[in-house]
This record gives C-alpha cells, structure tokens and sequence, in this order.
C-alpha cells in the first residue's frame, strides 16, 4: 500500500469508531482511539465557564502523548488507524 496511516474524523456519535475497528480488521492495522476519560466533560455539557478550555486542554495533551507513543512505533512496519485528526483542535481553539 501507498499510504502508512488512516484517520477518520466526524461528529461524535456518528461511528467513526466502529468504522476504524473494521478498517483496523481490514488492513491488519494498529489503532489509536481518542481518550474520552475527560473529566471535564460534564462541566462542558452543564455549559460552566471555562469548562470549553479544560476540556479541549485536556484532549489536546492527551493526543499529544498518544503521538509521543506512535513516535516511538516502527511505523513503517504496520498501518495505523486513528479515530480523530489532530488539526481539530485547532478548531475547537477558535
């Protein structure tokens, strides 16, 4: 194959996730789920100030160390298949 890495991006609930598990069964690939153990979530739903920010800083670090970990994988070895593209959070910012 041309290509080393897949991502899928979407609105939450939309199967991105089941769509990267057949994806992942499909091509034999490893797979890198978006952390959704954010404990500032309920505080963004409840729409408390500030909550937006916590919530987007804690997705951002927590995507920042999962690339820290693929950087440390042979990606020439394997496809990987991610469920979220890291530019979003550049949107979510704005």
């Amino acid at each position: 194959m041309k290509f080393r890495s897949i991502a899928v991006e979407g609105p939450i609930g939309v199967g991105k996730t089941s769509f990267v598990e057949l994806l992942s069964k499909k091509f034999d690939a490893f797979v890198v789920y978006e952390n959704l153990d954010n404990p500032f979530l309920q505080d963004f739903y409840e729409d408390k100030p500030g909550a937006a920010f916590q919530v987007q800083l804690f997705f951002l670090l927590s995507r920042f160390r999962q690339l820290q970990d693929l950087s440390q994988r042979d990606l020439l070895q394997q496809i990987t298949i991610c469920d979220y593209i890291f530019p979003k959070d550049k949107v979510f910012a704005y």
